[in-house]
């Protein structure tokens, strides 16, 4: 019962939102996406992390509960989106000043992710402030130029149709959050 109160209200909440939120005018060339991140394979701006917008942006951290209860959803939401050929448009990114080796070490052994994909911010202050990130977890949806459409704070029911069936519209560009319908 708790379950499907939290995704009506998710539900609701993404409607109402996607009716009243502004659209920043920021782009893909917008300096916060020359911010860099780390992962196994060195790093990257931001922005070289997306293949092409709209795009999901997620920051979490281990230290946060609700983080690590959504993170194995959130696996098999990446898992989803990469057979519909939407790879590169969710960009997960770890605000933690730790080794990217711990993070890794913590998706693996502790939560058992082998297949999640995060990254790490390579200033963790920078790139909370740049994208006015004020709760953990924190998810940003961004149009197809990078601009910012807006956020949700707090954990999210990945697995839940509705979340997805939104979700997967926004990245294909169906309108689903850009225009409210």
């Amino acid at each position: 019962m708790i379950r499907a109160q939290k995704i009506l209200l998710t539900s609701l909440f993404l409607a109402v939102w996607a009716l009243i939120s502004p659209v920043s005018a920021a782009s893909f060339e917008d300096p916060k996406f020359s911010l860099e991140l780390r992962d196994a394979n060195g790093t990257k701006t931001l922005g070289e992390a997306f293949t092409k917008g709209p795009a999901i942006l997620h920051f979490w951290a281990t230290w946060c509960p609700n983080c690590r209860v959504e993170l194995p959803a959130m696996e098999r939401f990446e898992d989803e989106l990469k057979v519909q050929g939407l790879d590169g448009q969710f960009v997960v990114v770890a605000l933690e000043d730790v080794p990217y080796g711990r993070i890794q070490s913590f998706l693996q052994d502790r939560l058992g992710l082998e297949r999640f994909t995060s990254y790490q911010a390579v200033d963790m202050q920078a790139m909370g402030t740049a994208f006015q990130v004020a709760a953990m977890p924190y998810t940003i949806f961004l149009d197809e130029n990078g601009g910012v459409l807006g956020g949700i704070p707090g954990s999210l029911e990945w697995d839940a149709p509705q979340i997805q069936e939104t979700f997967i519209g926004h990245l294909q560009g169906k309108g689903t959050i850009a225009s409210g319908n």
